[in-house]
């Protein structure tokens, strides 16, 4: 029995020895022991890390925050909770409803959790928010942006937001309204204060050719099927034709199509008369406001006042006024022939004309041949457009099928389709029966080349109803 505890004793004591060996044996070696981490479960680790960034989206159902750093393309998704610290520049507490997509923040997170502990808008001396920004004032090509006689230069990585969602930069139209950051005289991003709307006009025949004006932006002629671009707001519309004018209020909604009907403003038909012209000699060539008529039938003039013009060689110059003011005249004219000598005299500056004539005739042809010789392709629409010059290049648009396609407000046709290409900055609008309409800005520079363009499918409506 002692001999048995006396080796128990022995086997407790050398166990201990041997570790404490093992571990100056490890030592000899060069090698240090592994030593075991001790955690307390009731504190989780942190490792706190700042961050200079930009807002890019905020989902407050699933409490995630994306950020994007300024400069730089990388992104970081966080969590948060209402227990995250949201601040404003001045340093006053915000809800993170408030917190703008594209601002610009000083962010601290918890890196080993991806969680959010504080979010305050920057207050650096180096950043500037500006607001009311036209976006008719960006510059696609030299990617500049001009703000109060200033000029500024975008970011590489610069975004764009609106909706509380953020898009591409061409999805920006000249006609929006826009806040802008800018971080050391870099422009970081744009948000759309005030976006764009459609305007389609409906009984507009009486006044093609006229001009149309919205607000204080849109100002262009009159075409049929136009649809029109117009920043979200309530305007008064102005129509005009010669003397003829009419005004009504329009409220542009954003993203939405509006039917304008004119015909309450339409210009009222002028009051008709039927001339028939009895002219002798009967071969005479009668002008009404220079414009020669045909006086085989009854001619139709507008009541008033107008230029009359008679004439024929060899015969007096009949001219002077001519007055309707019925509903049907018959107008008698006859006309004196001209005395010998200054017939003889006309005859001879007339075979000098003649010759003359005949001189200018032969050089036109011989330009309209040349014309003919260089005939373009007759399936590029030609454009209306009140800026820049049109190139010897064309641009397709090639999706979305079946979409009507307009340039700066003037209908061209179903996609796909090709039209002149204009240099400068254009808005191309899409739309189609049942879906959205898409405005695009495009920048067209004349190098000698085509443009195709390519735009992802229309939003169809009944897939916004809930």
């Amino acid at each position: 029995m002692k001999n048995h505890m006396y080796k128990q004793l022995i086997r407790m004591i050398s166990v201990p020895v041997f570790a404490c060996m093992l571990i100056v044996l490890l030592s000899a070696c060069g090698k240090k022991p592994v030593k075991v981490p001790e955690y307390d479960d009731s504190v989780a680790p942190q490792d706190k890390v700042e961050y200079f960034a930009i807002v890019c989206n905020i989902d407050e159902v699933n409490g995630k925050i994306k950020l994007r750093s300024v400069g730089y393309s990388s992104e970081r998704s966080l969590s948060f909770t209402g227990g995250a610290d949201v601040k404003n520049k001045y340093g006053e507490i915000m809800p993170m409803a408030d917190v703008q997509l594209g601002s610009v923040v000083d962010v601290v997170y918890d890196a080993n959790r991806d969680k959010l502990i504080s979010l305050h808008l920057s207050s650096s001396e180096f950043l500037e928010k500006k607001e009311g920004v036209s976006a008719e004032d960006i510059d696609y090509v030299g990617k500049t942006v001009k703000i109060d006689d200033k000029t500024y230069r975008m970011s590489n990585n610069v975004c764009a937001f609106s909706d509380n969602k953020e898009i591409e930069l061409n999805e920006i139209c000249s006609e929006d309204q826009l806040s802008v950051w800018i971080y050391n005289n870099i422009v970081c991003s744009f948000n759309v204060e005030l976006g764009h709307g459609y305007v389609k006009l409906a009984d507009y025949a009486s006044y093609i050719g006229g001009m149309v004006e919205i607000g204080y932006d849109v100002i262009v002629p009159v075409t049929e099927d136009m649809l029109l671009t117009v920043r979200e707001g309530t305007y008064t519309l102005r129509i005009s034709k010669g003397e003829d004018s009419g005004t009504k209020e329009v409220t542009v909604e954003k993203n939405k199509e509006q039917v304008i009907s004119l015909a309450d403003i339409a210009i009222e038909p002028k009051q008709m008369g039927s001339i028939l012209f009895h002219v002798t000699p009967s071969d005479a060539a009668v002008y009404v406001d220079k414009v020669r008529v045909n006086t085989e039938g009854s001619v139709e003039l507008t009541y008033g006042k107008h230029r009359l013009d008679i004439v024929k060689e060899g015969y007096d110059r009949l001219s002077g006024t001519l007055t309707v003011k019925s509903p049907y005249k018959v107008k008698e004219y006859k006309m004196t022939e001209t005395s010998t000598t200054e017939t003889t005299a006309k005859s001879h500056s007339k075979t000098t004309k003649a010759t003359t004539a005949s001189t200018k005739v032969t050089t036109e042809k011989t330009t309209e041949t040349a014309t003919e010789a260089t005939t373009e392709d007759p399936n590029t629409k030609d454009v209306n457009t009140s800026s820049g010059d049109k190139t010897n290049n064309k641009v397709t648009v090639s999706a979305p099928v079946g979409a009507s396609v307009y340039f700066d407000g003037e209908y061209l046709g179903i996609a796909p389709i090709s039209f002149k290409k204009v240099t400068g900055s254009h808005v191309i609008t899409l739309s189609q029966t049942g879906y959205l309409s898409k405005s695009y800005t495009v920048t067209f520079t004349d190098d000698g080349e085509d443009k195709s363009l390519s735009y992802d499918a229309l939003v169809s409506i009944t897939s916004l109803i809930e």
